[in-house]
This record gives C-alpha cells, structure tokens and sequence, in this order.
C-alpha cells in the first residue's frame, strides 16, 4: 500500500521552506561538464514538469552533482528539489531505485501527516525511467580550450536545418527568434515576464534581458525558452539570460 495519500490537501512547512530556498535549482551547460570531465544527463519528464541535470563519473555510474528546473505545480518545485539532492553520491541505477514514499517522507513534518498528494510525484517516475534509457548515451566532452573561437560549419557539411537557418541575415534571425519566444512565453511560461533581445552571437546563442521575475528563476525560464526555439528553429540554438532592473520614475 502506498504511504501517500490525497489527504494532503496543503504543503507541508518543509515544502514550503523548499520552495522559498530551494538547495539544488539551477542548471549544468556541457561546458560545465567538460571542465569537470564528467558526463552530463540531462532529461525532462513529458509533461514539462522538471528537467534534472546529472553530471555523472561514467567510470562508477556515481552522481557527482546534480541540478533541476521546474516550473510545474508548486509541489513539484520541492519534489525535485529533494529527489535532486537525494541523488547525490548515488550511482544512476540506485538513484532510479528512490521510491515516492521515501521522497515523500523527507518532506513530512510529521509521522503522520502526509507532504503530498502521490499523483504530485509522479513526474520523477518518468525521469527514472527516462534516466536509464539516456546513460548509454552521456559521453564525456573533451576539456575544452579557455577560448574558442567560433567557426561557422563548411556548407557542404550543413544540416537541413542548418540550410534553413544560416544563410539568414541577422536581422531575420533574430526576427524569427523574437516570434518564437512571444509564442513560448505564452505557452509555456505562463507569467508576466519581459525580456528583450540583447543580441544572437556566433549565429546561435542568443542573449536576453528579462525583468518581472526572480533571479533564482532565470534557468527555469532560458531552459524553457531554449527548448521551444531548439524545436521550432534549430537544434543548436541556445539561451543566456541576464537579469534587467526596473527603472523608477
């Protein structure tokens, strides 16, 4: 029988003190993996709950550090934040062996009383599975130079994605990323937030500047930005963030 039930009807303290701090929000680029030359996991359950970022020693299977983004039901918030600090210093198989009942009983601030609903956890059910299914593949990068310079692929060896997207001029590039992140921040964010487009660098990397929003939540935003102009434009798209301050007056 499970040890959860839907009697929970209100956040236990201990989520709420988890989602006034959370100790494990953020987010691992591959750079930062190269550097550590650790591999990198990273999957994101279906429903678009959370993203969980491993980086991984391949020679033991061992979490060496982990992160999550979440921008799902506020209890998912704490949910992966304990999950997230509870893979630490666990191989990958032992992390995909955690249970609910045992997240859940972390987050009680009693015997008693139920921290959630069970349904509130289902997500990191999918990011077992999903993690095991993705360890095959997570290599580790070389250590990469202190400075590389960017180098636009020869044409010969472009994509099909590539040969829609490259021989854009910048005006049009960022034109069309300016369209696809109206149409994700409606969809997908959810919040009154503003941002501006800083600049699109090395033809892929593209700057913001976003205000109405909390720093600590500038990953969670990026990822998610990231992710819908990665599906509607190109692949190797990426999204930095800075923070803006409201001007008074």
């Amino acid at each position: 029988m499970s040890l959860v039930t839907p009697t929970a009807t209100l956040p236990s303290r201990k989520i709420d003190a988890r989602l006034r701090h959370p100790r494990t929000r953020g987010a691992f680029l591959p750079l930062d993996a190269a550097r550590r030359q650790l591999g990198l996991l990273s999957v994101a359950d279906p429903l678009g709950q959370c993203r969980i970022y491993w980086l991984i020693d391949l020679a033991t299977s061992v979490i060496e550090d982990s992160r999550f983004i979440a921008f799902g039901s506020m209890p998912s918030h704490a949910i992966a934040d304990v999950f997230t600090e509870s893979v630490r210093g666990r191989t990958v198989e032992e992390a995909s062996r955690l249970t609910i009942e045992q997240l859940e009983a972390l987050l009680r601030d009693d015997p008693a009383t139920p921290a959630f609903a069970e349904a509130d956890a289902a997500f990191v059910l999918d990011l077992q599975q999903l993690a095991l299914q993705e360890l095959p593949r997570v290599v580790v990068l070389p250590r990469p130079a202190e400075t590389v310079a960017y180098q636009r692929k020869r044409e010969l060896d472009w994509s099909d994605a590539d040969r829609s997207w490259l021989p854009l001029s910048y005006l049009k590039k960022v034109g069309k990323v300016g369209e696809f992140l109206d149409r994700a921040v409606r969809e997908r964010v959810g919040t009154a937030i503003a941002y501006s487009i800083q600049g699109l660098h090395d033809d892929f990397r593209v700057v913001l500047s976003v205000s109405g929003v909390p720093d600590e939540q500038l990953p969670t935003i990026a990822k998610l930005l990231e992710d819908a102009l990665r599906a509607g434009l190109h692949p190797q798209l990426s999204v930095e963030t800075v923070a803006t301050v409201s001007k008074k007056g």
